[in-house]
């Protein structure tokens, strides 16, 4: 059998984790191949993702001697840490350096929302408050309301594929507000894409994740619209 008849995705992970590899194998629709290609990515902070997004172009050209159909950068605050516009301009980077169609995970993240109808967040992270502020920032100067963002304050890349969903799911609880139409919980470092259903149904909000967002996003924009049992985001 020749893998990917139907289309191929090429994935950019950073090198600390492997939850959109797993997530995105265990996934992808029948006739879909993945492919990727690991960034080395030091530490959660400002400087280590504008490093880690400097590394991106010799990655990408990597990946793309697999001639995949599309490019996705799966990597939540590494495409947003220059706050908005960093997206659209990764995303000529790669193209121009690869010649294939190219999403981030910020992208998706702006394209699933604005599916959803969602106008009030509330926001779960592994990460600071220096990383948050800048999310937050992403995320209102693209039309949104943030109700409220809470991290677990992780700088070290390693130990967000250690943090469990009912860790997770206790965020939730601390920052939960009841104005919120929508939970975010942002990192593609998080295992945590098969617990979404869970949240949806015990929070009663429509429940998105960063690497789910990537998923749907990129085989939307492949064409691509099989429904997966991965939250109301499919169904859309």
């Amino acid at each position: 059998m020749q893998y990917g008849w139907r289309k191929k995705i090429g994935l950019l992970i950073p090198s600390t984790g492997n939850a959109p590899e797993v997530e995105f194998h265990r996934y992808a629709p029948t006739g879909v191949a993945i492919s990727s290609q690991h960034v080395l990515f030091e530490r959660v902070d400002e400087q280590g993702l504008i490093h880690m997004g400097e590394r991106l172009e010799e990655a990408a050209r990597v990946l793309a001697t697999g001639e995949p159909d599309i490019l996705a950068f799966a990597c939540t605050m590494g495409s947003l840490v220059k706050g908005t516009g960093y997206d659209q301009e990764l995303i000529s980077r790669l193209e121009a350096a690869t010649g294939i169609p190219v999403i981030t995970t910020s992208t998706a993240v702006l394209a699933a929302l604005r599916a959803l109808k969602a106008e009030k967040l509330i926001i779960a992270t592994p990460y600071s408050d220096e990383m948050n502020d800048i999310e937050r920032r992403f995320l209102e100067d693209n039309g949104f309301s943030v109700l409220a963002i809470e991290g677990l304050q992780h700088v070290d890349p390693h130990a967000m594929p250690k943090i469990t969903p009912d860790q997770l799911y206790r965020l939730v609880e601390e920052v939960f507000d009841p104005q919120a139409d929508t939970i975010f919980v942002s990192c593609t470092g998080l295992g945590i894409i098969d617990f979404l259903p869970l949240f949806e149904a015990d929070f009663q909000r429509q429940t998105i994740g960063s690497v789910q967002v990537t998923l749907w996003h990129t085989l939307r924009c492949l064409g691509i619209h099989d429904e997966l049992p991965l939250g109301t985001l499919f169904s859309h």
